[in-house]
């Protein structure tokens, strides 16, 4: 049962190595045979590449490195509208969230007017500084409201970003 070095692989696997020494000296039985835990390779042993998955690796490598035209403007549609899409969250995240803060603020301060006449401001006084009549939970809340809203419609645009981005690669895959 001994094997010269010369004719090991070392690439090969540890089922092939076992295959060619039982076949040289003796037939496995039928239980043998069918067991599959003899045929399994342990955790430790080398796990080799064959020259022709070496290959096939490194062409696909040089494929991905050569972009084609229809990869090219994929790739610059993707960025217009990825770009777009997030500008658009943010405008809308702004504006919204402004006027939703604005109305908070605004609705604090038809509330709190009666309170500056209580505390003694003249009327010129409560029209000319609102900041001083609004209480500080409803600058708070209308500060907290808009920026929550700023970022929804952030985040919301940046998934839309994400979906068309998916979108066109999609077509370029099917096309």
């Amino acid at each position: 049962m001994s094997v010269s070095v010369s004719k090991i692989n070392f690439m090969a696997d540890a089922a092939d190595i076992k295959k060619e020494q039982v076949s040289k000296t003796e037939q496995p039985t039928q239980a043998a045979a069918q067991n599959p835990l003899n045929e399994q390779k342990d955790s430790f042993e080398h796990k080799g590449n064959t020259e022709a998955e070496n290959i096939s690796k490194q062409q696909n490598q040089q494929q991905e490195k050569k972009k084609t035209l229809k990869n090219r403007v994929a790739s610059i549609a993707k960025f217009f509208t990825a770009t777009e899409e997030i500008t658009k969250g943010t405008a809308k995240g702004a504006i919204y969230g402004t006027l939703t803060g604005g109305l908070i603020m605004a609705f604090g301060w038809f509330k709190a007017i009666p309170q500056g006449f209580k505390k003694g401001n003249s009327i010129i006084k409560v029209f000319k500084h609102p900041f001083q009549v609004i209480g500080s939970k409803t600058k708070i809340t209308a500060g907290i409201t808009a920026v929550g809203i700023a970022a929804y419609n952030i985040v919301k645009g940046f998934l839309q970003a994400n979906q068309r981005r998916a979108f066109i690669d999609q077509k370029l895959r099917n096309n």
